[in-house]
């Protein structure tokens, strides 16, 4: 092996064009957005590959296979930041909310109704309120 061959590999690396991330599974499909007093969108829910994913700052903080869990977190995100006093608007797709309407009713609930039994649960699990609301990207 000639003392150039680690130079000539690196340069001949460095010359190669960078192979993007190939990610799993099939493409976020948006269903709903959290956006704040500039319309800029800081999180949200979508669809892929049979359940919903709860992004927060550009990361998938929690996933579901309920469409109605989906929504309970997002205004769960909503309240919590609304507490810190940062105003967030809610906007949620006809396909989300008919999913989670179809989920309420199975349990013989609205949808106010079935969002209110999961957030009185979330608050069952974990009674502490925090002092400080987590912080999201500006």
């Amino acid at each position: 092996m000639s003392r150039n061959s680690k130079a000539k590999r690196d340069a001949r690396k460095k010359k190669e064009p960078g192979r993007p991330i190939r990610r799993l599974g099939a493409a976020l499909q948006p269903h709903a957005q959290l956006l704040d007093a500039d319309d800029a969108a800081i999180g949200g829910v979508g669809w892929r590959d049979g359940e919903w994913l709860l992004v927060l700052g550009g990361q998938v903080a929690a996933r579901s296979d309920s469409a109605a869990m989906a929504l309970a977190m997002l205004r769960h995100v909503v309240a919590v930041q609304e507490r810190a006093g940062r105003e967030l608007r809610l906007e949620a797709s006809p396909p989300l909310l008919n999913a989670a309407a179809r989920e309420a009713a199975a349990v013989g609930l609205t949808l106010e109704e079935h969002l209110a039994a999961l957030e009185q649960e979330r608050m069952e699990r974990d009674p502490v309120v925090p002092s400080a609301a987590p912080s999201l990207p500006h």
